[in-house]
């Protein structure tokens, strides 16, 4: 049996869990049903086996490991003029470089102590939902805005997962469960969110991520006109729903989450300035060229909306 809390805590990692890694039979309505509406999430696995089965991509798949670690937003003071916001999210070093680290780490350590054992780690790029697994492992929920939230962290954590062979029993960690349905019921009779998300992407029917903003950011070609108005000052990201959330510590009036960026430098950004101030950001890995495209919207939504 593997100390796994014990290592956990030798590299750092804010929380941990283990769970089975049976089908995702939750997982497998929900995708039918997005399906059906045409709403299925962008940048995800498609292969609906692979999303639901995780031995269909690692065989003889017995659990999960599930690690968060949790992220303070920055904040600045709301100023008029040409700026546009990067959210906390995809603020700073990029944060799967950072959840990677410490899966790296972790699998090294039980390599040494397991070789015959089997694993995989993801994070942001596995077929499956995340969210769901670390549901599963006892670490949250998911909330009305479509997001995981840890009881520790609210939603400012990110996750990352390791695929093993072993079971879960293997990793020494007891189940976790989260019953406490007085947290969960705060969202279920807040619309706080659903109110507030200026591409109304949050109904009462569940999310549609092709009208979160944080997707249109990201979005290659040509937006709509509503589209465009709805990213606002948002040059990559939104926080929208989490700045607006009761189970989010608060942020002062007269004050943003995110990093505040200066059009007319985004616009005449060269490829060396670029690689210095966003190639390590998780709000670069769509190029120069996108945040230059989402400067112009921004500029346009300020100066002539």
């Amino acid at each position: 049996m593997v100390d796994l809390w014990g290592l956990a805590e030798k590299l750092n990692i804010d929380d941990i869990a283990v769970c089975h890694a049976g089908k995702f039979e939750d997982v497998e309505r929900l995708l039918k049903k997005d399906m059906e509406l045409g709403i299925l999430p962008p940048f995800t696995e498609t292969d609906i086996r692979k999303r639901v089965y995780p031995s269909e991509t690692l065989a003889g798949a017995k659990s999960f490991i599930v690690i968060l670690e949790h992220y303070d937003p920055p904040v600045y003071k709301k100023r008029e003029g040409l700026y546009g916001n990067i959210s906390p999210a995809a603020s700073g070093e990029d944060y799967h470089r950072i959840v990677r680290a410490k899966l790296s780490g972790l699998m090294e350590a039980l390599a040494s102590m397991d070789e015959e054992g089997n694993r995989l780690a993801y994070v942001d790029n596995s077929p499956f939902s995340e969210k769901h697994v670390a549901v599963r492992a006892g670490l949250g929920r998911l909330m009305r805005n479509g997001l995981f939230y840890s009881r520790k962290f609210g939603s400012r954590c990110y996750i990352g997962l390791i695929l093993s062979d072993r079971p879960a029993e293997f990793y020494g960690l007891p189940p976790r469960r989260d019953n406490e349905d007085s947290w969960f019921e705060r969202c279920l009779t807040c619309t706080a969110c659903q109110t507030f998300c200026p591409g109304g992407a949050i109904t009462e029917k569940g999310m549609n991520s092709y009208r979160c903003v944080s997707y249109l950011t990201q979005k290659k070609g040509d937006l709509t006109d509503s589209e465009a108005a709805a990213m606002g000052r948002q040059i990559y990201g939104c926080d929208v729903c989490q700045r607006v959330c009761p189970l989010n510590p608060g942020i002062p009036p007269g004050y943003e989450t995110g990093t505040e960026v200066s059009l007319k430098e985004l616009a005449a950004m060269s490829n060396k300035q670029f690689k210095i101030n966003y190639q390590r950001t998780a709000a670069g890995w769509r190029g120069k060229k996108q945040l230059q495209k989402n400067a112009e919207i921004v500029l346009k939504n300020i100066t002539e909306r």
